[in-house]
Parts: C-alpha cells; structure tokens; sequence
C-alpha cells in the first residue's frame, strides 16, 4: 500500500478569510502538519520565556533548493496578512481577526527556523473538537494555483457529502475575491473553471458547480458544487444527497433544500428519503399528483414520514410575515399595557387630589 501523507487541518482554516500567496499557502500546509505532530505529542512542546508555543521547522524540508530568502520572505510577509475565522460558543458566534505568525527567528547558514504564534491563532490552528478536513499534503503541495488549492480543501472537507452549497457573496468573502472578477464570467473562468480543469487533471478528488438565481434575484447568487473522486464517482451518501437533493430543489428552489437534506442525512435516512421522492417525482410527471398541489403533499411526506420540523420548510417570506406579525402584536401589546398604566396612574392622581380637597375643605 502507497504511503499518503495526510495534513489533519481544522474547518476553522479550511473555511477562514485569508489572501496568501501560492507559496505562503504551501508553507501553511508544512505549518499545520508541524503543528499537527506536537498536538499529538510525537515532539515535545517548545515554549519561550513568556510561555509562547515556538514550532521549530528546517527549511530544507520545504525548499529544495538552498536558497531560503523568498521562503523567507513569504514567512515574513505572513507576519502582516490577516486571517479571519469564527467560532461558536455558549450560544453565540465571535468574529477572530489575527495574524497567524507573531515571530520569525532564523539560524543564520542554516534551515532552522522558529516561530511563534500569536494567541489568537492557536484556537484556529489547534483546535479539531469542531471538524477537521483531512487531505493528501502531496497534492495539496503541487496544485500550481491558490485558488486550486482553496478548492481542494472544500472538496476534501465535504466529499462524504458529496455536496456543498453557498452564497456566492460568502464564497467571495472566503476567497477573499470581493473586489476581484467582478464579472461573473471572470468568476468562473479565473476561480472555479480554473480549479476545476487542474484538479481534474492531478488530484484525486475534483467537482462541478452550478449556479442558481435565489429570492427573486436577477443575478446569480447561489454556488452549489457537487464532488467526485477522479474516477467519477461519489460516496454513496454524497449519491443518495444529490438525488434528494436535485428532486426537492423542483419544489422549493431555495436554501430550504439544503436544511432539510442535511437533517434527513443526519437522520441517516437519506437512501430511503431519495427513493421515497423519486416515486413520487414519478408521480408528479405522470400526472397522479397535480402539480398545484406538490408543494402541500411534499411538507405532509417531510413531516409526518421523515419528522422534518414545520419552521424547515417554510419560505423565507413567510418566516418573515410570521416575524412582523409577531413584532405587530407585542407592539400593540405594549401600547396597550401603556395606556393601560397611563389611565391607572391618571385614576391615582384623580384621587390624590381629591382627597387633598376633602382634606383642605375639613381643615377650614
């Protein structure tokens, strides 16, 4: 059997806002897997006189000439570019802004080199408790485009699924990519086309996108991706999700789609989901259920079949009626208990002074 290095990355990186260089981004890949073997304990941990985590590397292992200086560079450079992830705890979700490395120390007439981390980073590096996305450092290391490479760990990170979906806004935000290829030709063509053809061509997992037009919107802002390994295949769950996935959407055509295929997923239903909507998709086409009528028949199936919760499969609009009129109510409901206490504190006045009258009128 082959030996593949595997680089045990957490989803906080994989996901994160970061514009690094094709080089830099080849370093982070030698970074995490350093890091990697002093969170297992295979090499002791190195602290300095501050108590700061210190990562002892050798260039020679990353370069392979002996000219270290645009390695070197790269590092430093890094020392100034931003990485922005989120996490989620006790019920709510913080935005991080850091730098990944606080300092560089190299051993002149060598490769040694040692770096310390920011605290900020080391949540965002460390810490695999909220997923990781595990990928061959081989390939990783020889995909020639950045944006390749980005891609790559997307389809490492859900190629279980099969399936992965979001805003074309995040997706930009993600690559860092707001205020370039404004044109959703140059999009396609410089980030995903790209990506697509070279990780066809070297890596053993590629994809195929789709973009969708969501919420009444006249440009697309939706990105779906569906993921294969090289030889065009999926995993079982990933077929059965794109099954579910591609008949609900010809009901719903939003977001709702994804939330409730995930929950069937979770669920471990989605075989039997899957099958269970492609009779009925039959059904629809030959007329045995009126088309008028498949949107009610499909929430009675999700619901009492699969126990999908009624907020899942209601529409945006209607969630945000349900919200204004919810916000109506406890308006009116505060004007109400407003008049309310202004008419109780009028009927004590009132009677205050009354009684003050009676008062004066006895004392004369």
């Amino acid at each position: 059997m082959d030996f593949k290095p595997v680089v045990i990355q957490p989803n906080a990186i994989t996901s994160a806002r970061y514009d690094y260089s094709q080089m830099q981004k080849d370093f982070m890949y030698h970074f995490i897997d350093r890091m990697n073997t002093y969170m297992t304990k295979d090499l002791e941990l190195i602290k300095d006189l501050f108590g700061n985590l210190v990562i002892e590397m050798d260039l020679k292992d990353i370069v392979k000439s002996d000219n270290y200086t645009k390695m070197l560079d790269a590092i430093k450079d890094l020392q100034k570019k931003p990485i922005s992830y989120n996490y989620n705890r006790e019920g709510g979700t913080y935005d991080v802004t850091t730098n990944l490395i606080a300092t560089l120390v190299h051993k002149r007439g060598t490769g040694k080199i040692f770096i310390t981390t920011t605290e900020a980073s080391l949540p965002v590096l460390s810490f695999i408790g909220a997923g990781f996305t595990s990928f061959n450092k081989v390939i990783a290391l020889s995909l020639p485009s950045y944006y390749a490479k980005r891609m790559y760990e997307i389809c490492c990170r859900w190629k279980d699924k099969g399936f992965y979906r979001t805003t074309i806004k995040e997706f930009r935000k993600m690559m860092m990519i707001e205020d370039k290829f404004k044109q959703h030709g140059e999009l396609e063509r410089n980030v995903l086309r790209l990506s697509e053809r070279i990780l066809t061509e070297q890596a053993d997992l590629t994809f195929t996108y789709t973009f969708r037009k969501e919420n009444k919107s006249k440009a697309y802002n939706w990105l779906e991706i569906s993921i294969f390994t090289k030889e065009g295949d999926q995993t079982d769950k990933g077929v059965w999700y794109n099954a579910l996935y591609s008949i609900l959407y010809t009901v719903y055509y939003d977001a709702r789609v994804m939330v409730i295929c995930d929950y069937i997923a979770d669920r471990g239903e989605l075989k039997r989901a899957a099958e269970r909507f492609k009779r009925l998709y039959k059904d629809i086409q030959s007329g045995k259920i009126k088309v008028h009528g498949v949107l009610a028949y499909v929430n009675s199936v999700l619901k009492d079949e699969y126990e999908v919760p009624a907020a899942m499969l209601e529409s945006a609009d209607l969630k945000n009626k349900k919200k204004k009129a919810a916000e109506r109510i406890e308006a009116i409901r505060r004007n109400k208990e407003a008049a309310e206490a202004k008419k109780q504190l009028e009927a004590e006045l009132d009677a205050k002074m009354m009684e003050d009258l009676f008062k004066a009128a006895a004392q004369q």
